[in-house]
């Protein structure tokens, strides 16, 4: 008795999958004669074409699935896919659009889509952005973000390119091929300059960093105010403990804000000067400040007797003062 149409297409599917579509092939095409109207067994013998290299018969073979019964997004996903290799980057991504239209939620459609886009000539930047959206709809689909590395890194965006690989990775760590772009993407990043924070870390890093830099103003104003008090008419040795002190006080405030910042936000904390104008301002006056009163402290402490560098690193707190209470945490 001859095998039926459906027991093939699962049998070529088997094949498909163990990585032998040539095997797949010659099981589907005498059974295509048989029963030419079969579309999922054209979109398989597709499907089969296009892992064994050969796009010319995969579309002919998705072009006969697409007027056919049977599931017309697969269909036009493999005739995306065909046109995309045989250069035809304009009528594939027509296709692939055309299949994300029909099914929006599809990850699959939003998926060939991106590869398709990746492989056009000006389409590099939107397909990250499409395929973000396929490991959106997909989070536990180790081939949506292996796309998402792949469009990544044809844009040399190493930072998200090495997220989604490692991610495709946690998802199939079987991958060698996601593995092989791993290790690429990491050498190249070697030598790339950082990507600079995203607009959220830098909100968290801001809203982390302005009470510190209230903290440090409190602490040099108001202590600098005591030590000039406390330093007349001469400054002793021991006003060099407390000035030391104050030092570290204000080395305990970075410190808490640092150990509390996550690692994304704490990056974005040492880049933060390079965005906030005003955080840069304040954090330079009490850097000065905090530098000039641990210098004045050793001389107090080595037996100096002059308050000039107090009335320095004074004056310069104020200026860091006066920044964060006009800008207010803005």
């Amino acid at each position: 008795m001859p095998e039926s149409i459906a027991a093939v297409v699962m049998r070529a599917a088997e094949f498909t999958a163990r990585g032998l579509p040539r095997k797949a092939i010659e099981l589907l095409q005498p059974a295509l004669v048989v029963d030419p109207r079969h579309g999922e067994a054209w979109c398989r013998l597709a499907a089969a074409y296009l892992d064994a290299g050969e796009p010319d018969p995969a579309l002919a073979a998705a072009k006969r699935a697409l007027v056919l019964d049977g599931d017309p997004v697969w269909a036009q996903r493999l005739t995306a896919l065909a046109l995309s290799e045989l250069g035809r980057h304009r009528e594939a991504a027509v296709a692939a659009r055309e299949c994300v239209r029909r099914k929006p939620g599809d990850w699959r459609c939003q998926v060939v889509l991106a590869d398709v886009l990746a492989n056009s000539p000006d389409g590099a930047r939107e397909a990250v952005a499409v395929a973000r959206e396929a490991a959106h709809l997909a989070p536990a689909q180790a081939r949506a973000f292996q796309v998402l590395g792949d469009a990544a890194l044809r844009v040399r965006d190493w930072g998200t390119a090495e997220r989604a690989y490692r991610t495709a990775l946690r998802l199939d760590p079987g991958a060698d091929d996601v593995r092989a772009n791993l290790a690429t993407v990491l050498r190249k990043r070697g030598g790339a300059p950082i990507p600079p924070p995203s607009g959220e870390a830098l909100h968290a890093a801001h809203v982390l960093a302005w009470p510190a830099l209230s903290r440090l103003a409190a602490l040099l104003v108001a202590g600098g105010i005591v030590l000039l008090l406390g330093g007349m008419p001469r400054p002793t040795p021991f006003l060099g403990w407390f000035s030391g002190l104050l030092v570290l006080g204000c080395v305990a405030v970075v410190a808490v804000v640092l150990l509390r910042a996550r690692r994304g936000v704490r990056r974005a904390l040492l880049r933060l000067p390079l965005h906030r104008p005003k955080v840069a301002v304040a954090l330079a006056a009490f850097t000065v400040a905090a530098v000039v009163l641990a210098g004045w402290t050793v001389a107090l402490l080595l037996g100096a007797t002059t308050m000039q560098p107090l009335v320095i690193a004074w004056l310069c707190a104020l200026v860091g003062g006066a920044v964060v209470v006009l800008g207010g945490g803005r």
